[in-house]
């Protein structure tokens, strides 16, 4: 070990044995471990465990409060006081996993809060703790809590993957909040990022809050981290993270922290296994939405299409569509994905001030959407893509589109809706036949 960490004999110096368990005793405080699982939605089983830190005996289940908690306790401390208190952590925690014999899962160790340089857990200190509690190296995830940017420690070069790949794993704490931002994802390449609370509420109380998140998980799992979803409290929570592609979920909805593992995880198991049927009835709710709404809209373009491909002109068109449904504007594009003529916006709608500069929005090309592209390849097709950045509106839409042959040549028609027109929940693309 370096000079900046204590010796994995004199951390074993301030474990005591207690209850069959252990706690530790630093500085005159009393330290303690509770654990909480972390549940694997396609598994559906708990993975993992995560290990903190109570203080002065604190109930299992009850965090300590503000003024005698593990934060207060660190952020009193003086910087090589608090890497002690780190490692000592660390290795109560595992003397508290390894003793009550848990054969499977990973177990989640926090980094410092607080890092300042040497803070980083090295190759050299995991091999320790390990090596003394026959504890498996690729069943540690190093956590490393978020931190203000620009205060990684000196050391975080060590956080990326070695050349021969590293044993333990890495996660991500906090994302989304605070200072947490993309960067430490490049620099410590994680393997596991977890989305902070804060982003867990928000996705459950409000539709573009879901898709932001459906989003991000996207971009990390691009970026070769699975995504784990903390704080999770409510079934309404789950849903819209299952619906959201994340992987990993832990909470009190599954167990609180105690000092026992089994006991701490005594109801996920259970849990688990309703979680999949609660998600179908949560998805045919939804879809009994999507039908109805779909369906309507499927009818309005139609009936723009007919228009068009009868020798109509588009503003006839859009009348056809604004009759039926509630949409925002109708545009037309080439094969190519070039837009001639204006947009057709509906009665009161009309281009915000801020957004003067993207008006007027004739020669646009939308050949790189996903609903034009779509729509190209299925002719006679009604598709409906989103929701996704309107640069209309600034705002999130829906659009539906289908290509069809007028005046000579292949077009492609498209609406705008908002999202409020009840197509909550909907997948991020659906396709109807006329």
């Amino acid at each position: 070990m370096s000079n900046t960490q204590a010796s994995l004999a004199t951390l074993l110096t301030h474990l005591e044995p207690h209850d069959g368990r252990f706690r530790a005793r630093w500085h005159g405080t009393l330290l303690e471990s509770v654990f909480q699982p972390v549940l694997s939605i396609t598994h559906q089983r708990v993975v993992g465990y995560e290990a903190l830190l109570r203080v002065g005996g604190t109930a299992p289940g009850n965090p300590a409060s503000s003024s005698t908690g593990p934060a207060a306790l660190f952020a009193r401390a003086t910087p090589e006081a608090a890497r002690e208190l780190d490692e000592l952590a660390r290795c109560l925690h595992l003397a508290n996993f390894t003793a009550q014999g848990i054969a499977t899962g990973w177990l989640f160790l926090n980094s410092l809060p607080h890092p300042t340089p040497g803070d980083w857990p090295t190759q050299a200190a995991i091999d320790g703790l390990c090596r003394h509690f026959a504890f498996p190296h690729e069943r540690v995830v190093i956590e490393v809590l978020e931190q203000r940017a620009g205060d990684e420690p000196a050391s975080f070069l060590e956080a990326r993957p070695p050349p021969g790949g590293r044993d333990f794993l890495v996660a991500l704490d906090d994302f989304g909040a605070g200072f947490s931002n993309f960067d430490r994802v490049w620099r410590y390449r994680p393997d596991i990022v977890k989305l902070d609370r804060s982003l867990v509420q928000r996705a459950a109380n409000g539709e573009s809050h879901v898709s932001f998140v459906a989003s991000l998980v996207s971009i990390l799992h691009h970026a070769g981290a699975m995504v784990l979803a903390e704080g999770v409290e409510t079934e309404q929570e789950l849903m819209v993270l299952m619906q959201a592609d994340v992987d990993l979920v832990q909470g009190f909805w599954f167990g609180q922290p105690h000092a026992s593992v089994r006991e701490a995880s005594a109801d996920a198991p259970a849990l688990a296994q309703t979680m999949w049927r609660r998600f179908a009835d949560y998805q045919r709710h939804s879809r009994l939405h999507e039908q109805v709404d779909l369906g309507k809209v499927t009818r309005a373009m139609l009936r723009g299409a007919r228009v068009l491909t009868s020798g109509g002109a588009l503003e006839a068109a859009a009348a056809a569509i604004f009759e039926h449904v509630n949409a925002l504007r109708v545009f037309a594009a080439n094969d190519q994905g070039e837009q001639h003529a204006p947009s057709i916006a509906a009665p009161g709608v009309g281009p915000p001030a801020r957004l003067a500069p993207l008006y007027p929005d004739t020669n646009s090309n939308w050949s790189r959407r996903e609903y034009f592209r779509r729509a190209l390849a299925a002719p006679g097709r009604v598709t409906v893509m989103g929701p996704h950045y309107s640069l209309h509106d600034g705002a999130l839409c829906y659009t539906a589109a289908i290509a069809l042959d007028y005046a000579g040549a292949t077009h492609v028609l498209c609406a705008d809706f908002p999202p409020a027109l009840a197509l909550r929940e909907s997948p991020r693309g659906q396709a109807a036949a006329p």
